[in-house]
C-alpha cells in the first residue's frame, strides 16, 4: 500500500499539470487588468508570499511572460488522465481518486465552476463537517494553485472551502484605492476591532485572521444558500450555460441565482442577519460584482443606511424584497427558456427580464 507522502509526490505533479490547462482554458474570459492581477496574485500564492507583499517587476514579468507561452501551447489541450497506485483514472473523478488519497487526509478536486470552467485542486483536508444536509469540506495546504482563486465550491451534496486563496480576494478588496466603498471598508473593519489604516499599512496574517475567518464564513452561507433556497434555479443555469454559452443571459442567469442563494430565507443575508455579523454585512455591497451588483443596487443605500442607526430591520426587508425580484424573475426566465431558443429566446430574456431590472447596461469583463 501506498504511504501519503507516495501518493502525494505522484499526485501533485499531475494536479499542477491539469490546472494549468485549465488556466489556459479561462484566461481570455478576464479584461487585461483582471488578468494581470491574478496573474500576480497567483505569482504569489504559488511561492507563499503574503497578499500585500510587493515584489521586483523584473522576474514577475519573466514569470508573467513564462505563463502566457505555456498556455498558448496549451489552448487545444483537455485536462489529462490521473494515473495513482497503479490504476488509471478520468480526471473528473474524484470518487475514485479520494478513495486512495482521503484515508491519508488529502482531498482531491475536480469539477466546472462559472461558463463550465474546469477547476482542479489538491489539499489537506483540516475537518469536516454536517450542515443543512450537506457535507462540508475545510481545506487546509493545497498542492496546486490556480488563477481562479475560488475560496468555495459545491458539488452535489459537497460543499469545498478552500482558505489559501481567500486572502488573495480579500486583500485586493480592502486595498483597492477607489472611494466610492471606503466608508463600508472602515465600518466592517472597526466591526471587525480592527483600525482601518493600521490594516493597510500594517498587514499582518495575525491582523487579518479575524476578517478572513468571519468572510469564509459568508463564502459557507452563500454556498449552503445556492444548495437549498436557488436549488431551483440549477437547472436554468446548465440550460443557458449550455445553450446561451458566454452570452449576456448566461451571466444574467447566474447573477439571478446568486441573488436568490443570498436574498433566501435560508441564505447569506438571512445568515448574517441572524448572526449580527456587522463587518460581514458592511463588506457585502463591496463583494458585489458583474449583474448581482446590477439587480440589487438598493442593498448598497441600505446597508449604508444602517452604518447609522444599525436597524436589523431594514437589512431584513432589504433581503426579503431581493428574494420576491429574484424569485419573481427567475419565474420570467423559466417561461421564457423553456418555452423558446436561440436568438429568439435570448432577445426575450433581454426585453422582458434584464432591461426592467438592469436597463440595457450590462457588467463589464470579468476581473
Amino acid at each position: 500500500m501506498s504511504t501519503a507522502s507516495e501518493l502525494l509526490a505522484e499526485l501533485k505533479p499531475q494536479v499542477k499539470a491539469n490546472c494549468a490547462v485549465a488556466d489556459a482554458a479561462v484566461a481570455g474570459r478576464f479584461s487585461l487588468c483582471g488578468l494581470l492581477l491574478r496573474l500576480r496574485n497567483l505569482y504569489k500564492w504559488q511561492r507563499g508570499i503574503a497578499p500585500w507583499q510587493e515584489q521586483d517587476t523584473a522576474p514577475v514579468l519573466e514569470w508573467v511572460s513564462h505563463q502566457e507561452e505555456l498556455w498558448e501551447g496549451l489552448l487545444e489541450a483537455e485536462p489529462a488522465e490521473i494515473s495513482l497506485g497503479g490504476e488509471r483514472f478520468d480526471p473528473f473523478d474524484t470518487k475514485g481518486i479520494n478513495a486512495l488519497v482521503a484515508p491519508h487526509g488529502l482531498l482531491y478536486g475536480a469539477g466546472r465552476a462559472g461558463g463550465q470552467a474546469p477547476v482542479f485542486f489538491l489539499a489537506r483536508q483540516s475537518r469536516v463537517e454536517r450542515l443543512n444536509g450537506l457535507t462540508v469540506h475545510h481545506l487546509g495546504d493545497e498542492f496546486s494553485q490556480d488563477i481562479l482563486f475560488l475560496p468555495g465550491l459545491r458539488q452535489g451534496g459537497d460543499i469545498f472551502l478552500r482558505a489559501e486563496p481567500f486572502p488573495y480576494l480579500l486583500w485586493d478588496l480592502l486595498a483597492d484605492p477607489r472611494p466610492s466603498m471606503a466608508a463600508f471598508k472602515r465600518y466592517a473593519l472597526d466591526a471587525y476591532g480592527l483600525d482601518y489604516n493600521q490594516v493597510l499599512t500594517k498587514p499582518s496574517w495575525e491582523g487579518l485572521a479575524p476578517v478572513i475567518e468571519g468572510e469564509m464564513k459568508t463564502v459557507l452561507w452563500h454556498e449552503l444558500g445556492e444548495a437549498g433556497d436557488a436549488a431551483g434555479a440549477a437547472h436554468l443555469l446548465a440550460q443557458a450555460a449550455g445553450e446561451h454559452p458566454g452570452s449576456d443571459v448566461e451571466h444574467f442567469v447566474r447573477g439571478m441565482k446568486d441573488m436568490l442563494a443570498d436574498c433566501g430565507p435560508g441564505g447569506r443575508l438571512a445568515s448574517i442577519i441572524e448572526a449580527k455579523a456587522r463587518g460581514v454585512l458592511a463588506l457585502y455591497p463591496v463583494w458585489l460584482a458583474g449583474f448581482l451588483r446590477l439587480i440589487f443596487p438598493e442593498i448598497i443605500p441600505t446597508v449604508k443606511q444602517f452604518m447609522q442607526d444599525e436597524d436589523w430591520g431594514l437589512i431584513e426587508q432589504a433581503r426579503e424584497a431581493g428574494w420576491q425580484k429574484a424569485s419573481s424573475a427567475t419565474a420570467e426566465l423559466e417561461e421564457i427558456l423553456s418555452g423558446y431558443k436561440g436568438a429568439e429566446a435570448r432577445t426575450l430574456v433581454r426585453r422582458v427580464v434584464m432591461e426592467p431590472l438592469v436597463g440595457c447596461a450590462t457588467p463589464a469583463s470579468q476581473d
